[in-house]
């Protein structure tokens, strides 16, 4: 099973401490997973080896039925024996690199971190996430001393992995741990010592979901950037497709920025006098004269004279029109900054049709080394910083390629989310025309659609799955609040 930093999220840990009286830890675990458990991991340090595999062989199809990961406790082999879907080890247990080399690269593999340093090694050796406490004492590890909170949130804001938090963590506590940056809970005896199991569990999964939704936070560089943001307020001028026009707009109002849709070809002068950016999109190919126009005036006297340029290709994947209108802007106004999908990136270095309309169908994508290759190529042909936006953002300037990972999948069920990061670009790059700004912004844009994304799935939480038009709404949220 593919791991998901949400499985972190209610990570209950086995005990065989409460079980009796005819119930079965199996029972308990079913009751967790009703409760809404959202990963299982079998720790029973007390029992003879067969036993082990005995329960967990009962428990991993109960887990699968719910669609959620087993985890087995430091028995590598064991979880290779019987299925499981990865391996939690301790600091003096086996090495996350010789697991993988074990159970394979799609296993699920957590590691314990006590510190900065354990974390970071274990983030180097491949590690899937991290499981860092105790952070309220233990009530399973009697000589466990309870981790400062100010310590755990530095080993969670030190990594890019997740990290759930473990600990003595039960509904009267686990509130304490608000802003700390973990991703989840690990618990033991606060869902599987109680009186009832399911009820506790679901207690705690709905003040997990508020703790983690609430909980968003961006790097202190990327924060820097949007703080400068807000205090210039910069005017951002976009010529956009009228699909999107509005959402672009509303999204440069939510991070500070100050917007101008203006397209019509003889006011152009007007607002570049006014303006701190253009971002251009080749989804208004109706407003190309107005485009060139925009990009050729002169700022107010006394200004600098060339304001940065944002070029978005929407559509150049499929139609040699654009491309062919996108690269005469792109060498009349000589961009800072070309931002478009991994197939829009594509067509303008190969000049040929690689994509299906204005999506990005997952079926066409390239791999991640071709993706960065074709990047850094537009890059070095036109001198901008050139960005692919993706699952994971490649950001290319003068040979040097950033990587920034993150987001939503949902962002490809909404129409304009490139369109409003490309709006949002003209912001960044008003501050500083920069690859740091560049990958600022993504971050940005990850981070804003993670918290929606969340945000949305408890706006559902009747309904199965989450809304696009919450989400869609949840995203502005987002934005601003970040």
């Amino acid at each position: 099973m593919k791991f998901q930093k949400e499985h972190l999220l209610l990570y209950a840990v086995t005990d065989r401490a409460w079980t009796g009286n005819g119930v079965t830890l199996a029972d308990q675990v079913e009751s967790a997973l009703r409760g809404g458990a959202t990963m299982v991991q079998l720790r029973e340090k007390n029992i003879s080896r067969e036993e082990f595999e005995n329960e967990a062989r009962e428990i991993l199809p109960i887990c699968h039925a719910y669609g959620v990961p087993f985890i087995i406790n430091d028995d590598v082999e064991l979880a290779a024996k019987v299925g499981a879907d990865g391996v939690h080890v301790g600091q003096k247990d086996m090495d996350p690199r010789h697991v993988r080399e074990i159970l394979g690269n799609d296993a699920i593999v957590g590691v314990t971190a006590k510190t900065v340093e354990q974390a970071l090694a274990a983030e180097a050796a491949g590690a899937d996430y991290l499981g860092s406490g105790a952070v309220f004492g233990s009530t399973t590890k009697t000589d466990a001393v309870p981790l400062d909170l100010d310590h755990f949130e530095k080993i969670c804001r030190s990594v890019s992995i997740p990290v759930t938090a473990i600990g003595g963590i039960n509904r009267d506590n686990i509130r304490q741990l608000a802003g700390r940056g973990m991703s989840g809970f690990a618990v033991v005896g606060g869902i599987f010592g109680a009186l009832d199991v399911e009820a506790a569990a679901r207690e705690l999964r709905g003040i997990a979901e508020e703790l983690i939704a609430r909980d968003v936070r961006l790097s202190p560089e990327a924060a820097a950037f949007c703080e400068k943001i807000r205090e210039r307020r910069p005017v951002v001028q976009c010529i956009a497709n009228i699909v999107t026009a509005g959402d672009c707009a509303n999204a440069l109002l939510a991070i500070g920025a100050s917007p101008t849709m203006a397209h019509h070809p003889d006011e152009m002068e007007d607002f570049a006098k006014i303006s701190d950016a253009l971002v251009l999109s080749m989804g208004a190919t109706e407003s190309l004269e107005a485009m060139f126009r925009a990009g050729r005036a002169e700022g107010a006297a006394g200004s600098r004279t060339k304001r940065p340029i944002v070029i978005d290709p929407v559509g150049c994947a499929a139609s040699g029109f654009r491309r062919k209108k996108c690269w005469e802007l792109i060498r009349a106004l000589q961009p800072v900054c070309i931002r478009g999908n991994a197939s829009e990136i594509k067509a303008l270095v190969l000049d040929a049709d690689t994509g299906r309309g204005v999506d990005d169908p997952e079926e066409l994508r390239d791999t991640p080394a071709a993706e960065e290759d074709y990047v850094r190529r537009l890059s070095e042909m036109t001198g901008a910083i050139v960005i692919a936006s993706g699952a994971t953002d490649y950001i290319a300037k003068a040979g040097c390629v950033k990587e920034v990972t993150g987001g939503t999948a949902l962002f490809r069920h909404i129409t304009g989310s490139g369109c409003m990061m490309s709006s949002l670009l003209g912001a960044f790059m008003s501050i500083s025309p920069s690859i740091e700004s560049a990958a600022a912004c993504c971050e940005l844009m990850a981070a804003a659609g993670e918290a929606a994304e969340r945000w949305a799935r408890r706006d559902c939480a009747a309904l199965p799955g989450t809304g696009t038009g919450s989400f869609h709404t949840r995203f502005f949220d987002a934005l601003s609040l970040l």
